[in-house]
């Protein structure tokens, strides 16, 4: 049988129904547990993208502000100057004097909290409500959000999770513990929130669950990870950058010098899944579906990636799994060449180059590993949600989107310039171009809170680095031609948990091989294994979204 014939363009149907009873306390706290509430019908994905872009005003389509390099092919616009004069994005205050707790993580020092930080003062004040976060450590969130949705009561008023935080069983009782937001936006309500409706409807397509809309978006990029390299050091050194899997292991032996503290790479895992172009879970070959661990181009991936551990080229620290200091070892020129998520490389560029104005990240030009055109997979409509808790008082409900709607004021506002920058003469001053620069209580308290609960269409505005908006913006549109969908694109799938072990190996296991403790030839053995216990089943769990 054909699995695909076009079919996931045909069923957007954004939720799984019936795969037992929940482990996790959310899933049993009230209601039925098995659908996970929503008091209204059940939307297909098509469904909702067609309303959203049938509601949606015309001047939604605009940019307030031309940006210098404009997207192609989907690609983030960049901007290399602020925009003068500012425009309000929400003329009145959205809060009408609620306060609300919201948890949020960090992935970096947690800023002071309420009542000893002027940014969360300020914006608070032009809200007219109170935000009190409850930031949380961002490496150890998992744990957080399982350790909270297992006791309901300690669910704060609005809860932030990563699209890679969501636990299992999320998605039979996310409506028993978050509120469905489907009427307040679906169709012509979206028009009392006019910034939220600026947003792609694929972006509220990805907010469903079990058919209605439960999240709030944290719009995600076209490309979301890159290999990135020190293209000052590379240029001091007299290095070429590689174009091919053979010249990228020579490129990173020559790099490698001990005597120097210099080693070629961290763990270049991930940067041989995205030069074999290996998709996140299945694909389709000859009208069937097949999982990465079943690929050829899995096994390469992990040979090219045993090589580079046995040339020595990548750092002894990175070789013994601590991975944590990695960024420090690269800013520092202890290695040349990592992987990242794209966000990392302006925060790397905000950390460095104060102290270092020569500091230069690069991300390469990907390549397939004959040296030919990649295959590049478009990222996830949205990496990180906003969820409300469940309200009866539909006042507060309003009031919440509201300053939902307030936080996602795009670029060229006033409130986006507050949320970026916080308060002028407080936590930042202007150069000499008008440009925002923090100081240190700016470094201090200005960090992603606000902006985690609802984003603008996501914009490379991080003015104080024109050559960073430059070289990213460009870099990403020539990467852009190269982007294909993934199966399932946009299809918020979660699987059932007992399928929720069955990569565990194949991590320990590139890990062993890679480092020479086990031989490619034990792969053969664990697909197999992995078809028998459960991978089977996993394919035709797939296979039910393809009909």
């Amino acid at each position: 049988m054909n699995l695909i014939d076009n079919a996931v363009s045909r069923r957007r149907l954004l939720g799984y129904l019936g795969v037992g009873a929940g482990a996790l306390g959310l899933a049993a706290c009230g209601g039925s547990g098995g659908s996970g509430g929503g008091s209204g019908d059940i939307l297909t994905g098509a469904d909702l993208a067609a309303e959203v872009e049938a509601s949606r005003p015309d001047s939604a389509l605009e940019f307030l502000v031309e940006p210098d390099f404009p997207s192609v092919n989907g690609s983030t616009p960049g901007y290399t100057t602020m925009p003068d004069p500012l425009v309000k994005g929400v003329e009145d205050a959205p809060g009408a004097g609620g306060s609300y707790t919201v948890m949020s993580p960090a992935w970096w020092t947690s800023p002071p909290g309420l009542g000893e930080n002027a940014y969360y003062d300020a914006v608070n004040e032009r809200l007219g409500a109170t935000l009190d976060f409850q930031v949380s450590d961002g490496n150890a969130y998992a744990d957080k959000v399982q350790t909270v949705l297992a006791s309901p009561k300690d669910v704060a008023d609005w809860m932030v999770i990563p699209s890679w935080n969501i636990p299992t069983r999320f998605i039979e009782g996310v409506g028993n513990v978050f509120q469905d937001l489907t009427d307040h936006l679906a169709g012509d309500a979206i028009h009392d929130y006019p910034n939220l409706a600026r947003l792609d409807p694929a972006v509220w397509e990805y907010c469903m669950f079990n058919g209605r809309i439960f999240g709030l978006p944290f719009p995600s990029e076209l490309i979301t990870d890159a290999v990135f390299y020190r293209r000052d050091l590379f240029e001091e050194l007299g290095v070429e950058v590689p174009t091919d899997a053979e010249s990228f292991l020579s490129v990173l032996s020559e790099i490698t010098d001990e005597g120097a503290n210099r080693w070629g790479c961290e763990n270049l895992w991930n940067t041989a899944q995205l030069m074999y172009g290996l998709p996140p879970t299945f694909t389709e070959r000859d009208g069937e579906l097949v999982h990465r661990f079943e690929m050829e181009e899995y096994k390469e991936a992990i040979v090219w990636l045993t090589k580079v551990v046995e040339s020595g080229a990548m750092h002894p620290d990175a070789v013994a799994g601590n991975d944590g200091a990695a960024k420090d070892r690269f800013e520092s020129g202890q290695t040349l060449v990592m992987n990242d998520g794209v966000g990392g490389w302006h925060e790397a560029l905000a950390r460095v180059r104060p102290s270092n104005p020569d500091f230069d990240q690069m991300a390469m030009d990907l390549f397939a590993p004959d040296g030919g055109a990649p295959t590049l997979y478009r990222g996830a409509p949205v990496n990180i949600f906003s969820f409300l808790k469940k309200n009866d008082d539909e006042e507060q409900v309003r009031e919440l989107l509201r300053i939902a709607d307030w936080c996602a004021s795009p670029f060229g506002t006033e409130e986006f310039e507050l949320l970026t920058y916080g308060v002028e003469g407080t936590h930042f001053d202007r150069d000499e171009h008008g440009v925002p620069e923090l100081n240190d209580q700016g470094r201090r308290e200005v960090t992603s809170t606000y902006q985690f609960l609802a984003q603008p269409a996501i914009v490379n505005a991080k003015v104080q680095f024109p050559d960073y908006v430059e070289a990213s913006s460009e870099w990403m549109a020539r990467q852009s031609e190269h982007v294909v969908d993934p199966l399932f694109h946009g299809i918020q799938i979660q699987e059932p948990a007992e399928f929720g072990s069955l990569s565990q190996p194949f991590d320990d296991l590139v890990v062993d091989i890679s480092r020479g403790r086990k031989d490619i030839s034990e792969l053969d053995a664990a697909v197999e294994n992995w078809r028998s216990s459960g991978g089977d089943e996993l394919r035709e769990f797939y296979a039910e979204f393809m009909s």
